[in-house]
């Protein structure tokens, strides 16, 4: 021990050895992360007000091992560390949500390890305590949920410098840490006690251009520190014209917009360097229209004052340059939130936008005050996958893919029921899933549906168009990726799995895209309106319902019952999906609940549009990129098994008749009874057969053909059910009954007479004989003596021999006669009195008067006394 402690001051002493006003105070660790398996990270953050130059020190992070005082693993912090920011080193072998930073060894510890931070050998902070080994944890006697093990942990927020006594008890006396559930990811990244969060994206107007003739466009811009989902919402842009407040063209964004990245509309008889992104009607405006931006219909940003024509120009009394008429207009750097107040003065006291000449272009396609580098220019179609797309590595081989092998627990499986079955093919489908990033769907789709006739091209879902896969993006003429289950009917978020579920991704038409919407799948030709951009789809919005061209029916079909396998809220960031059979609500919509419709529509359209060659090549594309399969394009025959009882097409059909039986709810044992099926007929008078099978109870012999039964209930101990199931056929369908009928033990009883003398004197012998009437045969009969002094005795079957013992005082013997039939018995009892006799030479006292009374009285109760 005292080596120990020796050692212990040594080594603290050593990293204490230079002075502390070298340290940097503002270096501190600010989360540890001990979770389940290798789910190990450990997070350092610069809480001060300026950088940090990490090499003009060394600073180290040092693993030291179950008490030792021996460095173990550890990682050396370079480069510049800006105030605010964090390092984060992670264990290589944690799952992908710990995976922050830095891959390091510093991180091969367990809840009784200790992590000190240094500069120059000088210990800055400290996590745990050197030196000891606490077991298993440390652990906080002011906290119970505080430990080491199986938690994260965050510094508290007030805690801006670090701990720099190694020594210390741990946590001590005033704990700095938060403590949160094990394997909680979400904070690493950012110091502070809450979860990290990311700059949200902000969609600002960045640029306008009204120039001579047609050279009109308009350019949104995400200007925040995140992508910007344009499905996630619905984003707008509407022309106003001459102070109208009816909106007029509009747009509608769809797509991923990354964070520093915009959208141009142009004209279509703009000249060629104004025809940067989409072509355009809402850039039919001149120097007096307005332009709004929203989100779900309310105002995120404006150009121009809506309901107000200013003649023909909107201009600004303190910049005589300012012009909405023949100017380029470019969004000022500084401005980073949108002008919300559609109705306001334009451009206002504070005027956001910079003024250039007419017929400037070379802003087009970035935000900013200045000329982009070079004008955005169409990708050129021979590079890489798709328009911004990156090459995908291969995850499994569909030329080696063995389906019996694949299935092999479903195809060998016993399942009791649907539920089961699809279980079973949920627990296959997701073994060896890979999760794709959103931006990697558009090259697995790139390939998953690309035109067997152009490999330049893919086929959109409902357009059935063969299109460049360059052309992918947000521009009402690119392609983009559509969730056929609707991302809002479960999973808005782009983390989660079926987000990027690439077997429910397609590449369709933005505008189509944006018509279908989030509604459900139906039949409502009869009901909608043609969609005209994709001839044979039918939109019925009233009824929120969608209904795709026939020829990929099926397709939409097989694509809802995968997500529904799939999903079976085993996934840690995925509900259940359930298709269900009716239109969801737009509440249900709103609130992303996990149901999407119509299935049986869905199971019609299956049988309608049966898998092709098409469907198997793309599914075993997407199992190349993703690693898992559509079980319904392997074996569509599974669709029945899954959903046919669900659907009105039941893979064993019953036969439709009424069974009507006639039976007894109880009967006593060895009571007659009757089953009587008779009644049962089918329409147009189809003749039946009957069978009976007895499933449970004591078996009973019958003739198993008859509609009726006449019965004999069995002979029991305890209540017991009979149980019977009735088939009925009519030669090609069945349906069966199950009947069942109580048998009520009857207790076993008999009436009971005994003879022979029962009133002995000591010493006395009887014979009692008992009789049973009505006696059946099979019994047996046992007697035993239950009170009195004991006496000898003797039986034989009914008969009971007795000889009276010597009794002091007068007294009944009870003797109990038991009768069994091997199952059940009764109990019978009889008494025999004995009476007491005075002993010889005994003689009463003389006495006279109350006094001789009362002796006679007390010298008898004495002698019965000493008798007893």
């Amino acid at each position: 021990m005292n080596n120990k402690i020796n050692a212990v001051a040594k080594t603290v002493a050593l990293l204490l050895a230079v002075s502390s006003a070298t340290a940097n105070a503002d270096l501190v660790i600010t989360e540890y992360v001990e979770g389940g398996g290798s789910n190990k990270a450990v997070e350092i953050s610069n809480l001060g007000s300026s950088s940090i130059d990490l090499d003009a020190a060394q600073y180290a992070i040092t693993l030291y091992s179950n008490g030792s005082t021996d460095a173990g693993n550890s990682s050396i912090l370079t480069g510049t560390l800006a105030a605010g920011s964090s390092i984060v080193y992670h264990n290589a072998s944690a799952e992908d949500v710990f995976k922050v930073g830095i891959e390091s060894t510093v991180t091969y510890f367990n809840g009784d390890d200790a992590l000190l931070l240094t500069k120059d050998g000088v210990v800055i902070d400290r996590f745990g305590k050197l030196g000891e080994d606490p077991g298993s944890e440390w652990t906080d006697p002011n906290d119970a949920n505080f430990s080491t093990k199986d938690k994260t942990l965050r510094r508290k927020a007030n805690i801006t410098t670090g701990d720099t006594n190694a020594s210390a008890d741990f946590p001590g006396t005033d704990n700095q840490w938060v403590v949160f559930d094990k394997d909680t990811s979400d904070g690493l990244g950012c110091p502070g006690e809450g979860a990290c969060t990311a700059e949200p994206g902000v969609l600002l107007i960045t640029e306008y251009v009204e120039g001579g003739g047609s050279n009109k466009a308009v350019e949104l811009s995400n200007v925040g520190g995140s992508d910007i989902d344009l499905d996630a919402a619905v984003y707008t842009l509407s022309l106003y014209g001459n102070g109208s407040t009816d909106a007029g063209n509009t747009e509608t964004l769809t797509g991923m917009l990354v964070a520093g990245e915009s959208i141009v509309f142009h004209n279509s008889g703009a000249d060629d360097a104004f025809k940067v992104g989409t072509e355009s009607t809402v850039t039919y405006f001149n120097g007096d229209d307005a332009l709004v931006l929203y989100k779900d219909d309310v105002v995120i940003d404006r150009l121009g004052k809506l309901g107000e024509d200013p003649g023909s120009e909107w201009t600004d009394p303190n910049d005589a340059n300012f012009s909405t008429k023949d100017k380029t207009l470019r969004r000022k750097e500084s401005v980073t939130m949108g002008d919300t107040d559609a109705s306001a003065e334009f451009p206002g006291d504070n005027n956001q936008w910079v003024t250039f000449d007419k017929d400037t272009a070379d802003g087009l396609g970035c935000a900013g005050e200045s000329a982009c580098g070079e004008t955005p220019v169409d990708p050129d179609p021979d590079l890489g996958p798709c328009s911004g797309c990156e090459e995908l590595t291969p995850v499994a081989d569909p030329e080696t893919f063995e389906p019996n092998a694949y299935y092999t627990d479903v195809l060998s499986g016993s399942f009791e029921d649907a539920q089961a079955m699809k279980n079973a093919i949920s627990t296959i489908i997701a073994s060896g899933h890979q999760q794709l990033t959103y931006k990697q769907v558009w090259t697995a789709l790139s390939y998953s549906d690309e035109d067997p006739a152009n490999s330049s091209n893919v086929i959109e879902l409902y357009t059935g168009l063969s299109v460049s896969k360059q052309n992918n993006g947000g521009n009402t003429s690119d392609w983009n990726r559509e969730h056929v289950w609707a991302k809002s009917h479960g999973f808005p978020s782009e983390s989660q799995l079926g987000y990027t579920d690439a077997h429910h991704l397609r590449p369709t038409n933005v505008k189509v895209n944006s018509t279908r919407s989030n509604y459900d799948f139906n039949e409502c030709s009869a009901t909608g309106v043609e969609v005209a951009e994709a001839p044979g789809n039918y939109l019925d919005a009233g009824a929120r319902c969608f209904e795709p061209r026939d020829e990929v029916k099926g397709d939409v079909a097989r694509m809802i019952m995968y997500m529904d396998t799939r999903y079976q809220g085993n996934d840690s960031n995925m509900p259940d999906l359930i298709a269900v059979d009716r239109i969801t609500t737009a509440d249900e919509v709103s609130n992303n609940e996990p149901l999407h419709g119509k299935l049986c529509t869905l199971y019609t359209w299956h049988q309608q549009d049966p898998v092709d060659a098409r469907d198997t090549l793309r599914n075993d594309i997407v199992y190349k990129y993703q690693g898992n399969r559509n079980p319904f394009i392997d074996y569509p025959e599974w669709v029945q098994q899954v959903y046919g009882d669900q659907c009105g097409d039941p893979l064993y059909p019953e036969l439709d008749v009424d069974i009507i039986v006639t039976a007894p709810e109880m009967v006593n044992e060895t009571g007659a009874f009757v089953l009587d099926a008779s009644a049962t007929v089918i329409e147009e008078g189809s003749e039946l057969s009957f069978i009976w099978e007895q499933t449970s109870g004591p078996e009973l012999t019958f003739e198993a053909t008859s509609a009726v039964l006449s019965l004999t209930a069995p002979e029991v101990t305890v209540d017991t059910a009979l149980e019977f199931v009735l088939t009925v056929s009519d030669g090609s369908l069945e349906a069966t009954q199950t009947v069942t009928v109580k048998v009520v033990n009857v207790p076993l009883s008999f009436e009971i007479s005994y003879s022979g003398n029962t009133e002995l004197a000591q010493g006395e012998a009887t014979v009692i004989t008992a009789a049973i009437a009505d006696e059946p045969t099979g019994l047996t009969y046992s007697w035993s003596q239950l009170s009195g002094q004991s006496a000898e005795f003797s039986a034989s079957g009914l008969v009971l021999n007795v000889t009276a013992p010597e009794v002091s005082v007068d007294q009944a013997l009870v003797f109990q006669l038991v009768v069994t039939d091997g199952d059940e018995q009764f109990v019978s009892s009889v008494n025999v009195n004995v009476q007491n006799e005075t002993e010889n030479g005994w003689t009463k006292p003389d006495g006279a008067g109350s006094l001789g009374a009362g002796l006679l009285v007390l010298i008898s109760l004495l002698w019965r006394r000493r008798m007893s």
